[in-house]
């Protein structure tokens, strides 16, 4: 009896296992300060990235990146947050952090979009995207621009 029940937990163990490395799922979490003024923010710029831990200059613009940065830009642009670059005093700066966690089941793709108030330097709004990827390239990136898609939908978010 006890050899049944031990057969039925392992079972329900690599069924689970097995669940969570379904490539292609997104979770997305915002968080934003509450006493930030969002309607007086109109432009921004890119202050930079971290990419798996590197910091990366505002002016890199190596493929992936750039394509990063042009999602970003669309999703602000749809708001009415126009970008500029960081000599014209940007009422917003935007740090991107990006990276990839890997077991021996899946591979986590983690991204966070920062947008600090650039005159205090602090934080105002944050999203943090997390997608379990696959071989597919354009397909993780067609994941990442819903997950921004997802993020900015309530932005600025009402207080």
């Amino acid at each position: 009896m006890n050899i049944r029940l031990l057969i039925v937990w392992l079972a329900l163990g690599l069924l689970t296992a097995g669940g969570c490395a379904r490539p292609y799922e997104i979770t997305v979490h915002t968080e934003f300060e509450p006493s930030a003024e969002f309607s007086a923010f109109h432009t921004f710029a890119f202050s930079g990235m971290t990419d798996r831990g590197q910091k990366i200059e505002a002016s890199d613009n190596s493929p992936l990146r750039l394509r990063m940065k042009e999602m970003v830009d669309e999703q602000l642009a749809a708001k009415g947050v126009r970008q500029v670059g960081l000599e014209d005093r940007p009422d917003l700066l935007v740090h991107l952090l990006f990276g990839v966690n890997e077991t021996r089941e899946f591979q986590e793709a983690t991204l966070v979009v920062n947008l600090a108030e650039s005159s205090k330097k602090k934080l105002v709004w944050r999203a943090v995207i997390r997608e379990t990827v696959g071989d597919d390239l354009e397909k993780n990136f067609e994941m990442v621009n819903q997950g921004l898609v997802r993020a900015f939908k309530d932005y600025p978010p009402s207080k």
